[in-house]
């Protein structure tokens, strides 16, 4: 497999952290990595034991590149991209936009197991996203905001219109009119089959990791003991059930860097039950970039990879 010429719009953002992280963990053979910054390039990222300095995206010769992965969703990123497939229209890019939303993606794979063993279902699910989520920007925010409040000082809120340290927002109010929960509830009905869910999200004051609370409605009555063994059964799914306060699945302890999606403090009977679900979303679309990379490599005929 001969190596390719990867750019990483976004790459010393959060998720092009992850995504470098899981093509060296996958070991996809990159030859030249052009590492590209949305703001100012004066970082580095870490990729295959080496320092790899950002370059500016402003002017950047996306010809130089056999292929491109946007980790950013800025306006900013978006015009970039939209210069590049003028500039290189052959050229395979797959920007985080283009992929279900992590959300999206971890509430379906409970329910589609669910939909296997009960037919149509509904759902209501309330999702705490972390503020990687929405970039390096609000990390760094949070962290200010945080070291602020314990010095009694009044830290300036910038990326989400409210203080996040210590604090929950509702994701709207951070990102403008549209319609995110939408993309969630659309984006699992297509992951989840016969399953009608319903989203509420926040921003809640975690660096990363997020966790959902999901109540399911099913028409047929569920058994409890088949719904647990099913759910041991994916391979993207980690059931964590005992009688210890530790055993519960926290963002923090078990999700972080992980793409699997934890679940546990199953409750309810017959046809309700109640899900508590954590996951890394910068993990799950960080691997599911790092698979178009993949599968670029595999089918390089219709690409500029060859």
């Amino acid at each position: 497999m001969s190596a390719f010429d990867l750019a990483v719009l976004g790459a010393d953002d959060p998720l092009g952290t992850a995504i470098l992280q899981i093509l060296e963990e996958r070991e996809v053979p990159i030859g030249r990595l052009y590492a590209l910054s949305v703001g100012e390039a004066d970082s580095s990222v870490t990729f295959g034991g080496q320092e790899w300095p950002c370059e500016p995206a402003e002017g950047f010769d996306f010809g130089r590149a056999q292929a491109l992965l946007v980790a950013s969703r800025t306006p900013v990123a978006a015009r970039l991209v939209e210069a590049a497939r003028a500039r290189c229209p052959a050229m395979p890019i797959r920007t985080v936009d283009d992929l279900d939303p992590a959300p999206a993606v971890a509430v379906g794979r409970v329910l589609r197991t669910l939909t296997a063993l009960g037919g149509p279902l509904s759902a209501d699910a309330f999702v705490a996203l972390p503020v990687s989520y929405a970039g390096q920007d609000a990390v760094e925010e949070l962290a200010t905001q945080s070291r602020g409040l314990f010095n009694l000082e009044s830290p300036d809120a910038e990326v989400f219109p409210l203080r996040i340290a210590f604090n929950l927002l509702p994701h709207d109010a951070a990102t403008g009119p549209h319609d995110f929960a939408g993309r969630l509830r659309a984006a699992c009905a297509r992951l989840a089959g016969d399953a009608s869910v319903e989203f509420s999200v926040a921003w809640a004051p975690l660096f990363f990791g997020a966790a959902a609370q999901l109540h399911v409605r099913a028409d047929a009555e569920l058994d409890a003991d088949a719904l647990r063994a099913a759910l041991r059964h994916r391979d993207d799914l980690v059931l964590m059930e005992a009688d210890l306060p530790a055993a519960t699945p926290t963002p923090a302890t078990d999700a972080q860097g992980s793409e699997a999606v934890f679940v546990g403090r199953i409750r309810g009977d017959a046809g309700r039950f109640r899900f508590w679900l954590v996951f890394d979303p910068l993990q799950i679309e960080a691997g599911a970039l790092v698979s178009a990379v993949e599968n670029w490599i595999d089918k390089p005929a219709s690409s500029m990879l060859t």
